[in-house]
């Protein structure tokens, strides 16, 4: 038992542990899409323009996307004959000049709101699954793997090959408040969360260093290695538990979001929101691999041909016992049962919008999200076109994980009171996906009904036109 859960922790701390649905992280085109209710998880502030909204269970909402350092493209080339090349250089050139790979994940079990005393207030509840993963590969960890120790970047020196990786997969259960203030120039609004962990993987200190000696070629390893996991070690039995630990796993957690919106004049608006303030404690079936002696010097003795063979005897077992083995010589402990704290990576928005009429819109938004003492900024420039309850288009120009190329799209149709939409924080990454490096799209199905009290309406915060006043 012992020898799989640390073979399952090794793996997924070296793929990173890659989800089947994933998204941008930083999720830019919905924040100024006006007539789409879920904007509220953007800034809880924006009031949604309905009287009363349901989303179709698991359709409302569904996001898929990634941002990596390479393309398809930039590693995989086929020639005539369709014979397929592993283009290696170019692969440890990308993870050289980044080495961050950002991914989220949100589906939506259920979703509804409504407005409360004629429209001066909103009231919404929320079920979505949610997965985060912030993981960094070193371009040693390459260089060790395909060329070996002796290459020019590891040989006489200490190169750290140690991956760092946070990546949960949580429900979040969460009711939602907002109102207006200061005259209906003013929007606040807050989201309270439960938080019910599913899966985790931490590194909390994470370096692994290799080093080769020039005269005598023998490995020396020291290491200051932490990483905490929480149903990793057992995750091919994870679907065999009781559904009530399956719906509320005991890895609890609250958190908050926050967000305002502030109407300047009749043309221009501004808002603000801080997203995911918010931590899960750690109980369930967990595991952690950590230096049994940090900093300590050790030296790699590699493995004897009967070692070897009796390895590869067994394929099924190969890579549990090599991993074993490894981290037997590297001094690296198994401690199971240790609880633990994780927090979400922040999200922050800054927004500007200058409503030119009731139609057009332009709107400039600052977002960044923060993980592991590193801040990871975006910007999106906007133009929005709205005919007020019907359609919605948006054509976006987005800077994030720096990629310059990014153009996004977004259009939400109503048909009576249903409303579909669909966004994409970069549209040519969905045409031209073997030459693109991120990925993006969001769509849904919502059932909408009803629009604001005309007093509410004479007086929108920020998305909202003034331009609407006359026609009220």
């Amino acid at each position: 038992m012992k020898n799989r859960a640390v073979c399952y922790a090794v793996i997924c701390c070296l793929l990173g542990l890659a989800p089947v649905r994933i998204f941008a992280q930083h999720d830019l085109g919905l924040y100024n899409m006006q007539i789409i209710p879920q904007r509220i998880f953007q800034n809880p502030a924006f009031i949604p323009e309905q009287r009363f909204y349901i989303g179709i269970p698991v359709l409302s909402g569904i996001q898929s996307a990634y941002t990596i350092p390479f393309s398809y493209n930039d590693v995989i080339e086929r020639d005539s004959y369709d014979s397929v090349t592993f283009k290696v250089e170019n692969f440890l050139g990308k993870i050289a000049k980044n080495d961050k790979f950002r991914v989220y994940s949100n589906v939506e079990i259920l979703s509804l709101g409504t407005q409360l005393a004629k429209g001066r207030f909103f009231l919404g509840f929320s079920i979505r699954e949610r997965i985060s993963q912030h993981l960094m590969i070193p371009e040693n960890l390459g260089n060790l793997l395909w060329y070996g120790n002796a290459a020019p970047q590891l040989f006489g020196q200490y190169a750290n090959i140690s991956p760092s990786v946070d990546f949960t997969a949580f429900d979040e259960y969460g009711a939602s408040f907002s109102g207006y203030a200061i005259h209906n120039k003013m929007t606040w609004g807050a989201r309270l969360k439960y938080l019910a962990g599913r899966v985790n993987a931490t590194t909390t200190r994470s370096e692994f260093e290799v080093y080769t000696d020039t005269g005598s070629y023998q490995i020396r390893m020291r290491s200051d290695f932490e990483m905490k996991t929480s149903e990793i070690h057992d995750i091919e039995h994870y679907m065999d538990k009781r559904v009530s630990s399956l719906v509320f796993p005991g890895n609890n957690g609250f958190g908050i979001d926050l967000g305002a919106s502030y109407q300047v004049n009749d043309h221009i608006g501004v808002s603000a929101s801080v997203l995911d303030i918010g931590f899960i404690n750690w109980n369930s079936n967990t595991m952690t691999l950590v230096s049994r002696h940090p900093g300590e010097e050790v030296s790699f003795n590699g493995l004897t041909l009967k070692d070897f063979t009796d390895m590869i005897g067994d394929l099924e077992s190969f890579g549990r016992k090599l991993s074993d083995s490894i981290l037997e010589q590297a001094k690296i402990d198994t401690v199971y049962g240790q609880k633990y704290t994780t927090w979400l990576p922040v999200r922050y928005n800054i927004g500007g919008t200058y409503a030119l009429n009731d139609h057009h819109h332009f709107n400039l938004l600052f977002n960044g999200v923060s993980w592991d003492h590193h801040f990871y900024p975006a910007m999106s420039v906007s133009y929005y076109y709205q005919l007020p309850r019907i359609l919605g288009v948006m054509v976006s120009y987005n800077i994030f994980n720096r990629q310059f190329t990014n153009i996004g799209a977004g259009l939400s149709v109503n048909a009576g009171p249903v409303q579909l939409y669909i966004i994409s924080d970069n549209l040519p990454g969905l045409i031209y996906y073997r030459g693109s490096d991120s990925y993006s799209i969001q769509f849904g199905i919502n059932i909408a009904i009803g629009k604001k009290k005309a007093v509410v309406a004479a007086e929108q915060a920020p998305q909202a036109d003034p331009a609407n006043k006359t026609q009220e």
